[in-house]
């Protein structure tokens, strides 16, 4: 397949530069023809169209600012020069529909001012942790900046005057591209958000100066061998059916410079099929990417992940305009482009706002339960998410066991995160860092997200021996991934999911299963968790639950740290956490806490010579970096062992009417009644009901049989998981 693309590939650049005309990128001559021709039939667009102008008609009378840069994230220089990128590119868009010249004239004057200084500037001052730029404190800021300024440009290139574009080329472009490829040639050639960013720049500015040279390296590398580049970046960083290896954070933002250059390659060179690539992977990309959010738009925090971010960001408005428009006008994208009040000024986003004036009726947009495979090729483990009920009540599972997700990974195999009422239940802290906030180190990545966010400990995951996986090491952590043993959502009352965990501890195995199961006798569906962990030697073992809320009751009797604390540990992420409380047990625990209008459990096995700590986040945080949010964690100490746990919501508070009940669970006990090498079984008891719950460790074809006899009693089941009521 890439002996026929590359095939392809070379003879399409034949006469590229003779073929070239302006603009040639996301917007196109015979794009705005078309556009022309339908404003005033489109009201989404022409809303659109009016607040860019609006915008920009009141940024060209102020006066033009572009500093010297200086500043890191959130400070003044690079907030303006983040402005000025967008503003260009907006003025260029509205040149090429209205013909205004003063957008032009805009345009060219601020590209004056850049063209001065970028020549004399050195690396940016406050470089730190990341390949610096020269404009921004790291290079990736400045491949955006360029990505939008190449795309003004081209809309004001003929327009300009020769000597005026030759400035402009030599001064800044030329050299920015220059840059990325020598001093930031590492990041240009990098797998992972930064050279999808970088690839994309640069390849743009190819096209738009006719530069040949430079749209080969963006597509195939700076060897131009397809190792690295555009293509492998698509072939790379997307599972088979579309699951990016970074998480949904970071999907949210490749998603940006994906969609962008695949348009521009669309345009340009449309015999390379770009969109129909890797059996359509742009699509899927989004479809994922939509998938791994939860019914308010947030994506699910895995990996380094800010909570804020939702669908309504401006990447996936493009991309959902670009995935509408090339291929088969999903009419469930429209509820989304609803939703955003706003399309992009392209030719795909007067077609979603279109199809959005035309449609008659709009079938919703569907969150499913869903798994979706990790790596290249689909085996390096995945995620699968269980969901049940309606959006505004929606229990949602997100159970991780792919890969380690490239620099923005976490050692958190195995972990999971769960969502009701719309909010976060059991959460994953997602990442330590306050963007574009210029006094919390520049709005870069903060050393906690190192020394807490990113250690097994602060996930809700086994921590074994109080150390993290493949002992922090991510040169390590990159070589393996989980492994997927089962998954089945095909009845939304009995919803599993299991994998398995070989190489974070060395000579620990661990098998962990998430069941969804719903009953007559509950009011919602449970959540229950089966972590099974063998050994030959003995281990301290530690099961942290990051529960969001207050706690109201626990059923055991432990000794709180009322006029002093002390920390849970010196290392590994343990050095963060405040030890609050703590209890030694040896029965079956419970606590309950309250959250939104609910309550919520989690009943554990706890067994003998068990202990358990309320722990708080926020030790050895001297600047206050970290959120002070807390966790119940449950220790264990030998060889193997099962954890058997039951998340139930239950209940219902109101503060407004001074109303509550159900404040108790139902869950009285679960107990590991049979526990080998092939089999395990739990048993589950609740207020007026007995369950027990089958599970097989070594095969997990749904048509296999098993039986295992516990107390004289035999009990059989079909498939890997199954529940006996």
């Amino acid at each position: 397949m890439k002996k026929i693309i590359l095939s392809l590939f070379v003879l399409s650049f034949i006469n590229i530069t003779a073929q070239k005309s302006h603009p040639n990128l996301a917007l196109t001559k015979s794009d705005v023809s078309y556009i022309q021709s339908k404003l005033g039939g489109a009201p989404l667009f022409d809303k659109s169209l009016e607040a860019i102008k609006s915008d920009i008609d009141k940024v060209i009378l102020q006066p033009m600012q572009v500093p010297l840069p200086k500043d890191p994230g959130g400070g003044y220089t690079h907030e303006q020069h983040k402005k000025n990128y967008n503003i260009m590119h907006k003025a260029g868009i509205l040149f090429s529909l209205t013909r205004d010249e003063k957008y032009a004239s805009y345009i060219r004057d601020m590209l004056n001012e850049y063209a001065e200084f970028y020549p004399t500037l050195g690396k940016h001052p406050e470089g730190k942790r990341q390949t610096p730029g020269r404009l921004f404190w790291q290079s990736l800021n400045e491949t955006v900046w360029l990505l939008h300024t190449i795309q003004a440009y081209d809309c004001i290139y003929d327009w300009l005057k020769p000597e005026e574009r030759k400035s402009y080329e030599e001064r800044i472009f030329l050299p920015m591209v220059e840059f990325f490829m020598t001093d930031c040639i590492h990041e240009f050639d990098l797998i992972h958000n930064h050279g999808t960013w970088s690839v994309a720049a640069v390849g743009m500015t190819g096209y738009v100066l006719g530069r040949d040279d430079f749209v080969k390296k963006a597509l195939y590398g700076s060897d131009e061998k397809g190792e690295t580049g555009f293509f492998a970046q698509l072939d790379k960083l997307f599972s088979p059916d579309g699951y990016y290896t970074e998480g949904g954070y970071y999907v949210r933002y490749a998603l940006w410079p994906f969609f962008i250059f695949a348009e521009v390659i669309k345009n340009n060179q449309p015999e390379l099929g770009i969109y129909k690539y890797r059996n359509q992977i742009l699509e899927k990309a989004l479809n994922s990417a939509l998938q791994v959010t939860y019914t308010d738009g947030v994506f699910m925090p895995i990996n380094d992940a800010l909570k804020e971010k939702t669908w309504m960001s401006p990447e996936l408005i493009f991309a959902v305009n670009f995935v509408y428009s090339n291929y088969e006008q999903d009419e469930k994208l429209l509820n989304i482009v609803k939703l955003h009040n706003e399309v992009s000024i392209t030719k795909a986003g007067l077609d979603a706002a279109l199809g959005l004036n035309n449609a008659e009726s709009l079938p919703p947009f569907k969150w499913e339960s869903v798994e979706y495979t990790d790596g290249p090729n689909g085996d390096e483990g995945g995620i699968g998410i269980f969901r049940y009920g309606a959006n505004d009540d929606q229990e949602a599972v997100l159970f991780k066991y792919g890969g380690h997700g490239l620099s923005h990974g976490q050692f958190d195999k195995l972990t999971f995160l769960f969502y009701n009422q719309g909010r976060e239940i059991i959460q994953d802290y997602g990442a330590a860092r306050f963007l574009n906030v210029e006094q919390k180190f520049g709005g870069r990545y903060l050393h906690e997200n190192d020394s807490f966010v990113k250690q097994t400990v602060g996930h809700n995951t086994l921590v074994v021996d109080g150390k993290s996986q493949f002992n922090g090491k991510r040169s390590e952590s990159e070589k393996h991934h989980s492994n997927r043993f089962c998954f089945n959502a095909d009845d939304v009352n009995f919803q599993y999911a299991g994998a398995k965990e070989s190489n974070a501890y060395d000579g620990v195995e661990q098998h962990r299963t998430l069941v969804l199961v719903n009953g007559e006798k509950l009011t919602r569906p449970i959540l229950v968790d089966l972590l099974k962990v063998e050994s030959e030697d003995t281990h301290q073992y530690d099961l942290p639950f990051y529960y969001m809320g207050h706690l109201i009751h626990a059923n055991f009797k432990y000794t709180p740290y009322t006029t002093a604390r002390t920390l849970m540990g010196s290392d590994n992420g343990y050095e963060h956490l405040w030890k609050e409380a703590e209890a030694d047990l040896n029965s079956t625990s419970q606590i309950t806490w309250w959250n939104g209008s609910r309550f919520y459990s989690i009943t554990s096995n706890t067994g003998e010579n068990s202990k358990v700590y309320f722990a708080r986040i926020g030790g050895t945080d001297p600047e206050f970096n970290l959120r002070n949010e807390p966790a119940v964690i449950f220790r264990s100490s030998g060889k193997s062992k099962l954890f058997a746990s039951v998340i139930e919501p239950h209940g219902d508070f109101n503060p407004t009417l001074e109303y509550s009940y159900g404040s108790y669970s139902s869950i009285k006990n679960i107990r590991v009644i049979y526990s080998d090498n092939n089999y395990s079984v739990a048993e589950i008891v609740g207020k007026d009901f007995n369950w027990n719950l089958m599970l097989s460790h070594k095969n997990s074809d749904k048509s296999k049989k098993h039986s295992v006899t516990v107390n004289g009693k035999k009990l059989s089941w079909t498939g890997p998981v199954a529940i006996q009521k």
